[in-house]
């Protein structure tokens, strides 16, 4: 059987189109080495090596620690936690990005709903991830999806979060009480919540101090570096890889350290699963020894083989074919075609049609153009060529236009993660399947249902406040 999934169907169908004749290897080399100021490879070593220091970070029991402080803070009203609950996913959303919080918030509901005994856990887990996906909009290393935009139109770090702030903000603060009147019931949102969590019990969930200060400085120190430098033309993935790969020293060192005088022969053993045997005659020899070496390693080295299993690199390849097949279209002419119409759109409506026309259409897409990624790739490309005909050119749209489009689109593709598919965002097949493993089932029609008015209230408030930023700075 051949499996169909993101990394399956976008090969299938560059491969398909390779061999029609389609794509030549121009159109090839331009998706993966990108055009036009989008770099993909660039790109992917700067989300990848910020994914390390978030993962790391995670891995030290610090997102765990502070989320039990936040709900023993919170004490025992049930309205009050909820609310503070929310506020800290959405702060650790904007610093960590929203797959770290879903990764590990996830499971911190499951068991903290469980142990509380609210059932079902719905409105805690839906507010968690409207949080998370709205979070990750501020700061252009929050998501994959903010980096391509970023790189296609040149916006500084500074520059790109100065205009999805107050958006971002005025949507956070309009869905709270919408949140807490769509889950009133008290069986959902509980009057009073007794949960007896000791401080001992709460640092115990802190299994690495050290490596957290160090991965929390590390991740503060990367991100003032980006916004120090995002107006003087560094790269940024020179500023990311640096970082993640002190980060990756001292993770390995912290387990050679932690592990001296505890090797023993039993070191083969891993939790991988079975290991073949010549009985089975399933595996060669030279599979079953580089096996047996991957075991050793993640026995000897526990930290970087738990960060490496939780890294999305996956997405690598699925972006590049993505990449590539944007890149297709936009050779054979589509691209154009799309952006012609985007423009007559454009200039019947001036700037309020395209803030609400590109926040509707990067929301839709997102559910159905292989996640928010390759909405993101595509739309960024339409508006790169309907606001820079030419590569050197002047901009032919106004400056209003111009930007409440692009900046709708950061809010869209970031908002659409919650809106009608898990399939929109990577991050909502993420948090289904965690959510499956703890044994919590969240429908296909649960999930919009709920999340339908959760991201249209966010979509419409930060919009509105959009559309009010461009004609402020651009009087």
């Amino acid at each position: 059987h051949i499996r169909l999934d993101l990394l399956t169907v976008p090969l299938a169908s560059v491969l398909l189109l390779l061999a029609a004749g389609a794509f030549d290897a121009r159109t090839l080399r331009d998706g993966v080495l990108g055009t036009r100021g989008i770099a993909p490879l660039n790109i992917m070593a700067l989300f990848l090596s910020l994914a390390y220091l978030s993962i790391s970070l995670d891995a030290t029991g610090l997102f765990r620690f502070l989320a039990f402080w936040v709900a023993r803070r919170g004490g025992a009203d049930g309205r009050r936690l909820f609310a503070y609950l929310y506020l800290f996913f959405l702060l650790s959303g904007v610093v960590v990005g929203n797959d770290p919080v879903i990764l590990s918030g996830t499971a911190f509901l499951a068991y903290f709903t469980r142990v509380a005994g609210i059932t079902p856990p719905t409105a805690w887990i839906f507010a968690q991830f409207a949080a998370a996906n709205m979070a990750s909009v501020v700061l252009v290393s929050s998501n994959p999806t903010n980096l391509v935009l970023a790189g296609a139109f040149r916006l500084s770090f500074l520059a790109y979060a100065a205009h999805v702030a107050l958006p971002f903000l005025a949507a956070a603060l309009a869905v709270l009480p919408l949140l807490l009147h769509m889950f009133r019931a008290p069986a959902l949102v509980p009057p009073r919540i007794d949960v007896a969590l000791a401080p001992a019990e709460v640092r115990a969930t802190l299994v690495d101090a050290r490596g957290a200060a160090c991965g929390g400085a590390l991740l503060l120190a990367t991100l003032g570096v980006l916004v120090g430098t995002s107006t003087v033309g560094v790269p940024v993935w020179e500023v990311t890889v640096p970082p993640a790969l002190l980060m990756l020293v001292r993770d390995a060192w912290h387990d050679w350290s932690a592990g001296r005088g505890k090797r023993k022969a039993d070191s083969n053993r891993t939790a991988i699963g079975h290991l073949p045997t010549d009985a089975e005659g399933a595996r060669t020899d030279a599979l079953t020894a580089a096996l047996r070496l991957r075991a050793r390693l993640a026995h000897a080295f526990p930290t970087v083989a738990h960060v490496a299993a939780r890294l999305p690199v996956a997405l690598v390849p699925f972006a590049l074919l993505m990449f590539v097949l944007v890149q297709g279209l936009a050779a054979q002419g589509w691209v154009a075609l799309f952006a012609r119409a985007w423009a007559a759109w454009a200039a019947r409506t001036g700037p309020l049609g395209a803030v609400g026309g590109m926040a509707l259409l990067s929301c839709v897409l997102c559910n159905f153009c292989g996640t928010n990624i390759g909405a993101t790739i595509l739309l960024a490309r339409v508006l790169q060529l309907w606001a820079f005909p030419a590569d050197a050119g002047p901009p032919a749209a106004d400056p209003r236009t111009r930007d409440g489009a692009v900046y709708a689109l950061a809010l869209g593709s970031n908002f659409g993660a919650f809106t009608l598919t898990f399939s929109a965002s990577l991050a909502g097949l993420l948090w289904r399947a965690i959510l499956g493993q703890k044994g919590i089932r969240v429908r296909a029609r649960q999930f919009l249902a709920l999340n339908a008015p959760i991201s249209l209230v966010a979509m419409l408030v930060a919009s509105a406040v959009l559309v009010g930023e461009v004609y402020v700075e651009h009087r």
